[in-house]
């Protein structure tokens, strides 16, 4: 079966799928759950999760996301073991074992390093995507480009996720319209250098629409740091945030947790 709603990053023995919510960028610092995959234990089957994109007309609201990951889980008539969700991943990931739970049994949630869409965290987003924009425009092009950003934190701060965002958004398609016109750029390439950032931007709009806290105070979570809200059972490993999916240590806790071990032994419970 073709899929767009996920991608196949291990095709295990088993026939129990494990779902990973993340927002992955093929340039993102921090390490993805592709980064994550070969050092599991090969029967796991492992499905990431794709944002839907422009053409896919998903609006940015939390059902909205659900419904587009869903029909292909649904679809698929494999049982879920567990849900995965990395940073505000989590949000939905939550939501999603929630759904899941409708036609089978609950599958496990397990957290890694949860946060709730902040802001502060898309407005240095912003800066650190135009930077990468900086061979297309002009010096006078980002100057004013962080400028606005700037601007809006100030008008802002760190609330209103969804006005800022889309503000930001409108912003940085315009930056890029800028440069495409000027350099005479054709639309497949507009819509590569403005699509990333925007999709992240309806990504974080539409967790915001969700309220994942009460999901979280019963789930695992596998940390880096103390998690900024409570959750259920904290196993911390010794890496740093950017590396935790990338650390052999983060795939021996999921190791243990899968396996039905309340606690791995590298961790400890908070």
């Amino acid at each position: 079966m073709s899929r767009i709603a996920w991608k196949t990053l291990n095709s295990g023995e088993s026939d129990r799928l494990l779902l990973a919510v993340d927002f992955a960028a093929g340039s993102r610092g921090p390490a993805q759950f592709a980064d994550l995959a070969p050092l599991l234990d090969p029967q796991h089957t492992l499905w990431a999760s794709r944002p839907p994109g422009p053409d896919d007309q998903v609006p940015p609201t939390g059902n909205a996301y659900l419904d587009w990951w869903l029909g292909e889980v649904r679809a698929s008539g494999a049982p879920v073991q567990a849900v995965l969700g990395y940073c505000a991943g989590g949000v939905f990931a939550a939501a999603l074992a929630d759904r899941v739970a409708d036609w089978q049994p609950a599958p496990r949630l397990i957290l890694l390093d949860p946060e709730l869409p902040a802001t502060s965290g898309l407005y240095e987003d912003f800066h650190t995507a135009g930077d990468s924009l900086g061979a297309l425009l002009t010096p006078a092009e980002l100057d004013a480009f962080h400028a606005r950003g700037e601007a809006l934190k100030a008008q802002y701060g760190d609330d209103q996720l969804p006005v800022v965002g889309r503000e930001l958004a409108d912003t940085f398609t315009a930056a890029v319209a800028a440069a495409a016109d000027r350099l005479d750029l054709d639309e497949d390439i507009r819509d590569e250098l403005s699509g990333a950032f925007v999709s992240l931007v309806s990504y974080l709009t539409a967790a915001t629409t969700l309220s994942p806290l009460p999901a979280w105070s019963t789930a695992t979570a596998v940390t880096t740091t103390t998690p900024d809200q409570p959750v259920g059972h904290d196993h911390r490993v010794p890496v740093a945030h950017d590396d935790l999916l990338r650390s052999p240590a983060t795939a021996r806790a999921l190791e243990h947790l899968l396996a039905g071990d309340r606690a791995p032994a590298a961790g400890k419970a908070g």
